[in-house]
């Protein structure tokens, strides 16, 4: 039976059997990988382009950066689906520049690092809706590989 489950910051969660994984984001960006073969897709909701320094510390919430956070996403859904990442297809969202007075833009930041990093795995992008000055919400539709959504203020929009 499909649930609702909510992703947290600095957070993974994979769903199957019609799941939906639901976020709200800022300069954060959701990253859903789907695939159609398994019904099974995960959201990473990353906070940082890179671990730098860091990713080598015990305990790392390797899901705070996305130089971390997508080998990890894509290493759990081949350890709990058996998907590899050939069978796999991304869609991001996120990366708004929601506080103005400051200079760096850790949004964009995070979006061209998670570009990279796809392409790398050679996880073809097919959706992206990134940028902007407002948050959004997004629900990933495991089932289907579908996301709904909405920047705040805006109207609802499927990807």
């Amino acid at each position: 039976m499909a649930v609702e489950v909510s992703v947290g910051m600095a957070d993974i969660k994979l769903g199957r059997d019609g799941d939906v994984l639901a976020t709200v984001l800022g300069s954060c960006i959701g990253v859903c990988l789907f695939s159609a073969s398994h019904g099974a897709g995960g959201l990473l909701h990353l906070m940082m382009p890179t671990a730098g320094n860091n990713a080598a510390q015990p305990g790392i919430k390797k899901a705070k950066y996305a130089d971390t956070g997508v080998p990890e996403l894509v290493h759990s859904l081949k350890v709990s689906f058996g998907v590899q990442p050939k069978d796999l297809v991304a869609k991001i969202f996120g990366g708004a520049k929601v506080l103005q007075n400051v200079e760096r833009n850790i949004g964009a930041e995070n979006a061209v690092a998670v570009q990279a990093i796809l392409k790398e795995y050679g996880i073809p992008l097919k959706a992206h809706k990134t940028g902007g000055e407002r948050g959004y919400r997004i629900k990933f539709h495991t089932e289907s590989g579908k996301v709904i959504c909405q920047v705040f203020g805006g109207p609802t929009e499927e990807y």
